[in-house]
């Protein structure tokens, strides 16, 4: 984060700036709690307006990696560089082997004019899934999209595609590979075909390249014009071609789509569609992975590369391209991609490649203006390669020129809710456009741009209608408030439901979704054979499909049998199951060689085991259910086990507390997450804080200035049933819930040392009791609430939620705000020496083994081996980088194992920041009457917060209740007399 604190520029637009900001308190925080350095940066957009006509000089600089004028890094090196996967060795290159660190390089400029950049780079194999760094020009960053440039990374199949004992082929995992690549760094945010621009003057000027997120070797950033891709006939021309398109050999090549050799992203993996014999290859009883990019290839400038090896052609000539695939989530509208063969875009047809929507796999050739076939000269004698990466194509114009548009409707409704409150009264005059008095002729513009931009977008999708509905809804609200601004506040809700519906299908469609089942490369005489399935193919398939699925077992992963295996049940999704069954198979049996059965189980694992159904070894297993189980004599005690003391040291102090009953030590920790505090820098800069709270004092400061604002905080609180007649309670120690966080700040935890009693009754519970319903009576907080809208919008700026699950969510789904948050452990209470307390309990999982495995041949000691081989640090990080290698970011792992934890995908900050708030991680006991806890818990707040009773009283009440339960509970279990 560069730059410095924003003064006050937002503010109750009935009152000047300075009087909004005149209240705000300094919330005293430091560095490690928020620091609020946050400077606004133009958007590339503008930038683009303002640059784009000036001179596009006929230079060239060249910045080679290794001439860099200084260093602010902690590992690099500088030489010769060879990539593991092209066997290419470049010299004199910058190998920024860290994270983070800077490089500043001293560029001279021969003409001044807008220049783009070729970068020639070999990735290097980490544990970031992405290269991102920023680039400043003489210490500053000309625009937002140069804070966080990308490069693409080099990921290939770990291992040819492969079956299990039943048959299904099993989804290779993705790895990174280092190769050598060159390429013009584009826009990643999908708005721009072209590569980005910067404007440079005559001179000398310093280049500082900044990262996060690096792991790269960098041969060299060339400052140049990229060369104007020919016409088909200006290629035509220029091909020194050895035989005449009539003279080319006949030839039909397939190349199946999930074969591909290089990806960009750990997310295009093999996809599959077994709905229809129509998709090759297909299997009606089989798993078969036979498609790649179903619902995640839709980024721009995410690429794939398909190898046409040499001797698959029969001989050099001139050979079309043609591509069945599937583009069926943008009604109306084509998916874009620019087609590279050898890494060179041939002709402007290859530019932008249209695939039109269509619930079907369909064959797109390519070809030109007057549906003429596009030919490419290929010798037979050598490797080709073809690479589809995607692009924004037309719709990107019309994006950016939304993006601009919903960000002046978001900022003209914030400075409307300032002056209103978000419900309006219907019988008051608030006159919002005299004190907003451009407010009518924004609304008027913004009208007219957007229905000019629905008239763009109607031309490309060929039709009027649903394609474009969500402008057309706003522009007929924004005509009614500019008819009449005195009704201005009775739209308001609509406004916000329209921003949020314009906003939603801006996301949906700057997207670039397409599957591919396979390529064809075709001599000119070919026709590529039809895409669709015959009738009686089709019948005899779907039959073949209907009596397979009668003895399918989808449990049941392994095909390990036999008295003596282990049975080992995940409580996860089929793709994590698969996972661990891998790592069995190739890792595991091979070293240890004991029999161990995946089978995938999402919960009945209680119920099953007291029928005596159950399994030996259940993983990711949470909540209070470890500890129930122990309480009625059913897990092994693993602190009992020869190296559990060495196994407790891969983990925080306090991780092994949710395992613990009576003594014993029932399971051991796989997943932590813990609840932290978000926080948007630009929404809290600009109402003149200049840090993040770090005390629950300070937040309650900053409420008076978020408030007269109608924005607030967000909190967590086990959220109540959907439905009223249903009773269904979250757990009390739901991680970050505000008074498990107070109580444990206070150095107190739920029970007392012999956990027959909670410990409510202490004036420590009482005052921690009676803050947090404080939050929800005299501050108003909501008890729900939608996180992520609020937080995306601005509304609640403040929010603490699950570290792992919202910054993903926002990384992935919120990619307009990026730059804009950061994240910090909970505010925190002051201790009598001065420190602050952060602590914070945490949601886990865990893996426990069941007594009934003693019964098989060392049956408790091959459990427990592969208890310990599963949470080996080294598994851990394998586990953890499949799954995200999978699913994407959102299924980034959150591992408990601290040590595997920062060999994941976090960047070098993200990572400490995460460990900070682990190391104070306190965690509250499970006990046999948990539930009681929970719900006498919640419904004394709900007695309080909703009746208006007395804190200390219905605390003390509810407690005795507790307790009585407890001691029922503990008596029913034989614990007491």
């Amino acid at each position: 984060m560069t730059g410095t604190a924003l003064p006050l520029t937002t503010a109750r637009a009935e009152e000047p700036a300075e009087t909004a900001a005149a209240d705000v308190p300094d919330s005293g925080a430091d560095a490690d709690s928020g620091d609020l350095s946050y400077e606004q940066q133009q958007t590339y957009s503008d930038y683009y307006d303002t640059y784009s006509g000036q001179t596009r000089p006929n230079a060239e600089i060249l910045l080679n990696g290794a001439d860099f004028q200084s260093a602010d890094c902690a590992q690099y090196e500088v030489g010769s560089y060879t990539g593991e996967e092209d066997g290419s060795t470049r010299d004199n290159a910058l190998i920024w082997n860290s994270a983070d660190g800077s490089f500043t390089y001293t560029i001279q400029v021969p003409e001044t004019g807008v220049y783009s950049i070729e970068a020639t780079y070999c990735p290097l194999v980490s544990n970031t899934s992405e290269i991102s760094f920023s680039l400043a020009i003489d210490g500053e960053i000309p625009y937002d999209t140069a804070s966080r440039l990308t490069l693409n990374k080099v990921y290939r199949n770990r291992e040819d595609m492969k079956e299990d004992s039943k048959g299904n082929q099993v989804r290779p995992t993705q790895v990174q590979t280092e190769m050598w690549r060159t390429c013009w760094i584009g826009d990643s945010d999908g708005l721009f075909n072209e590569p980005l621009l910067f404007y440079l003057e005559q001179g000398t000027h310093e280049i500082t390249l900044s990262s996060q997120k690096a792991y790269f070797a960098l041969e060299s950033l060339r400052f140049a014009q990229p060369e104007e891709v020919p016409t088909y006939a200006e290629y035509v021309n220029s091909t020194d071609a050895a035989v005449s398109p009539e003279e080319t050999p006949e030839t039909l090549v397939r190349i199946e789509g999930e074969n591909a050799v290089y990806k960009s992203d750990s997310v295009l993996y093999p996809t599959y569609d077994n709905s229809t014999s129509a998709v090759s290859p297909s299997d009606p009883k089989h798993m078969v992975y036979n498609t790649i990019g179903s619902g995640n290839w839709k980024k721009a400038l995410q690429t794939i590369t398909w190898q046409v090896d040499a001797g698959t052609l029969s001989g050099d000539g001139w050979y079309k391209l043609g591509i069945k695939a599937r583009q069926e989530e943008m009604r109306g509208f084509y998916s874009n991609r620019r087609i590279y063969i050898d890494g060179q875009v041939l002709c402007q047809e290859m530019d932008q490649v249209k695939f039109y929507y269509n619930t079907d796999f369909q064959m797109t050739n390519v070809q030109d203006s007057d549906g003429e076939d596009v030919y490419v000269y290929l010798t037979a004698g050598e490797d080709h390669t073809i690479t589809m990466e995607a692009i924004p194509g037309e719709i990107g114009d019309s994006m950016r020129q939304l993006d601009a548009i919903v960000l002046d409707l978001n900022t003209y409704y914030r400075k409307i809710v300032m002056i209103t409150g978000p419900e309006p009264d219907k019988y008051t005059d608030y006159y919002v456009h005299e004190k907003i008095p451009e407010l009518v002729d924004e609304f008027s513009r913004m009208s007219a741009e957007l229905k000019e931009i629905q008239g763009h977008i109607e031309e490309l999708a060929n039709s009027k209608g649903s394609e474009a509905a969500s402008l057309e809804q706003m522009t007929v609200i924004l005509d009614k408030c500019v008819a009449d601004p005195l009704k201005i506040p009775n739209y308001l809700s609509q406004i916000k439901d329209y921003i949020t519906s314009l906003s939603s299908w801006m996301r949906d469609y700057r997207d670039q979704p397409l599957e591919i089942d396979y390529l064809e490369i075709a001599s000119p005489e070919k026709s590529f054979p039809s895409t669709k399935a015959g009738f009686w193919n089709s019948v005899s398939y779907s039959f073949q499909r209907f009596t397979a699925s009668w003895d399918e077992d989808y449990s049941s992963l392994s095909s390990t049998t036999g008295d003596d295996a282990v049975e080992v049940w995940v409580s996860l999704g089929r793709d994590q199951a698969q996972v661990v069954k891998d790592l069995v198979e190739s890792e595991f049996q091979q070293q240890y060689n004991v029999p161990i059965s995946i089978n995938l189980v999402v919960g009945g694992v209680v119920e099953a085991t007291l029928a005596d159904k159950g399994p030996d070894v259940a993983l990711f297993l949470g909540g209070e259910f470890p500890v129930n189980l122990a309480a009625r004599g059913l897990l092994a005690d693993l602190s009992q086990m020869d190296g559990y003391d060495d196994m407790t040291k891969l983990y925080q102090d306090t991780a092994m507390v949710p395992y613990q009953y009576e003594g014993g030590t029932y399971g051991m920790p796989l997943t932590r997450s813990w609840a932290m505090m978000f926080y948007r820098k630009d929404v809290l800069s600009e109402l003149g804080f200049s840090s993040a709270p770090k005390t629950w004092e300070d937040l309650i400061d900053m409420l008076p200035a978020l408030q007269r604002n109608y924005m607030s905080a967000g909190l967590v609180l086990p959220a109540v049933a959907a439905d009223a007649n249903q009773a269904t309670i979250s757990a009390a120690t739901e991680s970050g819930l505000t008074f498990a966080s107070l109580l444990l700040q206070r150095g107190q935890n739920y029970y007392n040392d012999a956990q027959t009693e909670t410990t409510f009754d202490t004036n420590a519970a009482i005052d921690a009791f009676e803050m947090w319903t404080d939050f929800y009576t005299k501050y108003d907080f909501d008890q729900q609430y939608d996180a992520f809208s609020r937080f995306r919008t601005g509304e609640y700026p403040i929010v603490v939620s699950d570290y792992c699950t919202f910054f993903n969510q926002l990384a992935v789904a919120a990619p307009e705000i990026s730059g804009l948050w950061d994240f910090a452990p909970i505010p925190g209470t002051v201790q009598e020496d001065g420190t602050v307390s952060h602590a914070v309990n945490s949601n886990n999982t865990g893996a426990v083994i069941f007594n009934k495995v003693s019964k098989k041949t060392n049956g408790l000691e091959n459990a427990w081996t592969f208890l310990k081989w599963f949470c080996s640090t080294e598994v851990q990080v394998e586990y953890g980088t499949q799954i995200e290698g999978l699913m994407g970011q959102m299924g980034r792992y959150a591992t408990a194992n601290q040590e595997a934890l920062t060999q994941l995908a976090w960047s070098t900050e993200e990572a400490d920041t995460i460990l900070g708030a682990m190391e104070e991680l306190e965690e509250i006991s499970i006990i046999p009457a948990s539930y009681s806890v929970t719900r006498n818990v919640m419904n004394a707040f709900r007695e309080v917060v909703n009746n208006n009773e007395n804190p200390r009283d219905t605390l003390m009440s509810y407690n005795r209740d507790t307790n009585e339960e407890i001691a029922r509970k503990r008596k029913n279990l034989g614990l007491d007399e």
